[in-house]
């Protein structure tokens, strides 16, 4: 079980995360918990925020572990804008747009739980002038409690409730924290069957399957389309339409392959497929499904290669073929 609490400075969280934790304590006394606190990233790099709030993850049997962070990945969008405005180059920070997505996916696979606590602003501003913090300003709150609503509008994927309590509710903080936990232990259990497949991303029920061939450099990770370097996975990540993109499941074919990709299709509730490029569909193929239970289109990479300005159009056609099928007529779809 993971959960996750979001919030800006001032809101609550701290109390709140110490009666989580006093809680899980007595709910589960033989079982370690291991606590986060996230702030500003050791470095400056894609790559670095994807492995510290991903691919960690992806590493983890949540069925046997407890982990409760303060803060996750939300910081690149609320906080990175006003302290480092220069890692920005669009609404998300060092993330960007297709590691934000890809994060999301990632979490959501394995069950994670966000709770963003939403305290309205003269609250906080009244909370952080009385305690006096250094690092944040009580007319910067505006500006943040902004983001963080841009946050919760763009994480549907993984965030499980946003928690908005009185500002003089401290004597229910015990019911708050028992919300929490009863939702993110249904969150992990709902998650807990996709642990035997580690290379899979997305919700445990998808609205479809986005079935890639093979990943570059297996020593990096299991997981799937990792947007680094401009790569196929940036480029896919960024083109699938909103909200399409929260509801999709990705794997590599030449990851998860034969009765193993049936098996998981099972788990999933055999969502249409989608696969991406040749490569994809010989391992389709090779796994024993059938033509008429996938559409192919082209693979993202030729497309970010030879026709990049069709990068809408082509997360449109993914979307529209996952729901037509194969015996659709459709410029995308590869005869």
């Amino acid at each position: 079980m993971f959960i996750i609490v979001e919030g800006t400075d001032a809101s609550g969280k701290s109390s709140l995360i110490s009666e989580i934790d006093r809680q899980v304590s007595e709910l589960y006394p033989n079982q370690q918990i291991s606590y986060f606190h996230k702030g500003r990233p050791d470095e400056e790099t894609r790559r670095w925020v994807l492995e510290e709030y991903a691919i960690d993850v992806s590493l983890v049997d949540w069925r046997a572990s407890i982990a409760i962070a303060d803060r996750w990945h939300w910081g690149e969008v609320t906080y990175a804008p006003l302290k480092r405005a220069h890692t920005c180059t669009d609404d998300f920070g060092l993330l960007g747009v297709s590691g934000w997505r890809w994060v999301e996916l990632v979490l959501m696979s394995r069950g994670a739980s966000q709770f963003w606590l939403h305290q309205p602003l003269e609250v906080i501003q009244k909370r952080l002038s009385s305690r006096g913090d250094t690092f944040v300003s009580p007319d910067e709150l505006a500006y943040i409690l902004e983001r963080y609503t841009f946050c919760a509008n763009n994480a549907v994927a993984s965030l499980a409730g946003e928690l908005t309590p009185r500002e003089d509710s401290s004597q229910l903080i015990g019911a708050l924290a028992k919300h929490v936990i009863t939702v993110a232990s249904a969150r992990a259990q709902d998650a807990a069957r996709l642990a035997n497949y580690p290379e899979y991303i997305g919700p445990p029920r998808p609205s479809a399957l986005l079935v890639g061939d093979r990943r570059n450099d297996k020593s990096v990770t299991v997981l799937p389309f990792m947007p680094v370097d401009n790569n196929s996975g940036d480029y896919l990540m960024s083109c699938l339409p909103d909200p399409f993109w929260k509801t999709v499941g990705i794997i590599n074919g030449d990851d998860v392959n034969g009765k193993r990709l049936q098996r998981l299709l099972v788990e999933l509730g055999e969502p249409p497929i989608v696969a991406l490029g040749r490569m994809a569909e010989r391992s389709l193929k090779i796994s024993g499904i059938g033509d008429s239970d996938y559409v192919v289109v082209p693979h993202p990479q030729y497309v970010r290669r030879f026709h990049h300005h069709d990068r809408l159009e082509y997360g449109n056609a993914i979307e529209r073929l996952s729901k037509l099928g194969k015996k659709v007529v459709d410029p995308w779809v590869l005869p």
